[in-house]
Formats: structure tokens, C-alpha cells, sequence
């Protein structure tokens, strides 16, 4: 595996982080919903341009129109729609938490699926990292009250459409380019997200929306949006599925180290590094298992 392609992950997971600090800035004026909304439909527009520009693939074919809606649909819209409304009724600190099994979830379809296979080595990498995670974030905090069952629910349900999307990319990914597969499933998936945009713009106040707030949206819709899935499906044409979501571990280290440079109160702590220290070791067994497999995807250029 090329060092690329790790610098690339690490990089996804860098941004995806940034959402949760960007999040505390807008979402005090922006309804979640509405703030999905933006995320995807301001994606399918720009990656529509840059597949234009770019003279990139058009998509005819009804199979794999319908692979890439299953993608959008899957990875995106029930994803982020299941995490958001399950987020308002269960603790960020479960959510967190949570939003770690996508890693689980994916290696245990993979294989019973058999698309790809686990080794022990990298069983036991999944685990040490799930573990270095839950106690970076804190199970002291964790909350299992009753009233937060539907919540979890449907977080965890969401978790596993997002393992499912990482799974299932394998049968499409590799047939076209990273921009034009991008543009794809984001089109589907504003078809999913926009019922409940529009319901959630019903509480959106534009004229209480400052400028700040509306640069920190665009940051949004172009990092830890475009810029993600984009990277994303660009590494799946490399490397196993395994890979890409075990490297969601990295979220909760980047969001520790980067939030007390911008948000007041916010610190690194020595929990943060015991835990960074496990996830670390975790990946690391993870790469050392997928390198043993030899189960690295060529990096030739593809759909040509």
C-alpha cells in the first residue's frame, strides 16, 4: 500500500473531525436538517461542474445507476438523516461513541459476504483501536437510560448503513472515476436528504444567519463534504473496504488534538494520548494484517 494512500485517509478523517467544531459554530442557527440539505445538494452541484469540466464519465447504464443510488441512499442520506435524528435523542457522548462500530460492522459484513477476509491480526487490531476509542471518549459517560434507547437505535442502524455503503462501493468503484462516482451518489442522496431539508428550512431564520456563520457552511459543504467522499471513493479503488473504515478511529485523536486550538475550554488531556496510543496500535495491526493478505488494489488509473 502506498504511503498516498494512508496520507489520504488520515487526511478524510482530519476533516471529518473538523464537522463536530465547525457544527458548534452553525448549528446554533442552522437546523440540522437543513444543514444536511446544504451539505449534499451544494456537493452534487459542484462535483456536477467538475465532472463537466473535467470531461468526466456520464452514467447510463440502469445497473449501475441503481449500485450507485443504493450508494447514495445508503451512505449518505440514511446515514446522516438516521445520526442527526438519533443524535436528538440520545447524548453526544453515546453518539460518539457509537459512530465507532462502522469499523466492526464493516470487517463482519465483509466477510459474510464474502467480498473480502479478516485475519485474527486484524481482529484483534479492530478491537485494541475500538477500545483506545471508547476510552478516549469515556465510558464513565456512557448513558444506557430507557429514554435514550430510540436514540442509539437509530444511530446504530445508521452506523450500519454507513458500513454497508463501504462494503457495497467495491461492486461500483472500481468501473468509473473518483469525481464522477462522487457526483452519483450525491445526487441520490439529495434525493433522500431534501423531504427532510425542507421541513427543517421551516425553522431556519436567514436574517439571523451572519456571514460567519454562512462561511462556516460553505467550509462544510466543500471539506467535510465533497472533499471526503471524494477522497474516500478514491481510496476504495486501493484498498479493502477494512481499511478505509477502520481508519475512522482516527476521528475522536484529531478532534481531541485540533478542538482546544479553536474552542474555548477544550484541552488535550492524558486520556486523549493513552487512547490516541491504543487507537494507533490498532491501526497498525489492522496495515500489518492487510499487507500479510496481500490484498492491496493496483493504483493504475481506472475506468479508462
Amino acid at each position: 500500500m502506498r504511503p498516498a494512500v494512508h496520507l489520504v485517509l488520515a487526511a478524510v478523517q482530519l476533516m471529518f473531525a473538523s464537522l463536530a467544531i465547525a457544527g458548534r459554530f452553525v448549528l446554533p442557527r442552522f437546523p440540522a436538517g437543513t444543514l444536511v440539505s446544504f451539505r449534499v445538494l451544494g456537493a452534487t452541484v459542484v462535483l456536477f461542474i467538475v465532472n463537466a469540466v473535467s470531461r468526466g464519465t456520464w452514467v447510463w447504464g440502469t445497473r449501475d445507476l441503481c449500485r450507485l443510488a443504493v450508494l447514495g441512499l445508503l451512505g449518505i442520506a440514511a446515514n446522516q438523516t438516521l445520526f442527526i435524528y438519533g443524535l436528538q435523542h440520545t447524548t453526544a457522548i453515546n453518539a460518539s461513541i457509537l459512530v465507532t462500530t462502522v469499523p466492526v460492522f464493516t470487517v463482519v459484513g465483509s466477510v459474510l459476504t464474502g467480498r473480502e477476509s479478516a485475519t485474527p491480526l486484524m481482529l484483534a487490531g479492530v478491537a485494541l483501536a475500538g477500545l483506545g476509542t471508547v476510552y478516549l471518549i469515556g465510558p464513565d459517560r456512557i448513558s444506557l437510560a430507557p429514554e435514550l434507547a430510540l436514540g442509539n437505535a437509530l444511530i446504530v442502524v445508521g452506523m450500519v448503513c454507513n458500513a454497508a455503503y463501504f462494503i457495497y462501493s467495491k461492486s461500483v468503484v472500481g468501473r468509473y472515476d473518483s469525481i464522477t462516482v462522487s457526483f452519483y451518489v450525491m445526487l441520490f442522496a439529495s434525493v433522500g436528504v431534501l423531504p427532510f431539508g425542507l421541513m427543517a428550512s421551516r425553522n431556519l431564520d436567514v436574517s439571523a444567519v451572519s456571514p460567519t456563520i454562512w462561511w462556516w457552511v460553505i467550509y462544510i459543504v466543500i471539506f467535510p463534504t465533497i472533499l471526503t467522499y471524494l477522497l474516500n471513493i478514491w481510496a476504495l479503488q486501493r484498498v479493502s473496504s477494512n481499511i478505509v473504515a477502520v481508519y475512522i478511529y482516527l476521528q475522536p485523536i484529531f478532534a481531541a488534538a485540533v478542538a482546544p486550538l479553536l474552542l474555548t475550554g477544550e484541552q488535550l488531556t492524558t486520556r486523549a494520548l493513552a487512547g490516541g496510543l491504543a487507537i494507533f496500535s490498532g491501526l497498525g495491526l489492522v496495515l500489518w494484517s492487510e499487507r500479510r493478505l496481500h490484498r492491496e488494489i493496483p493504483v493504475e488509473p481506472l475506468g479508462e
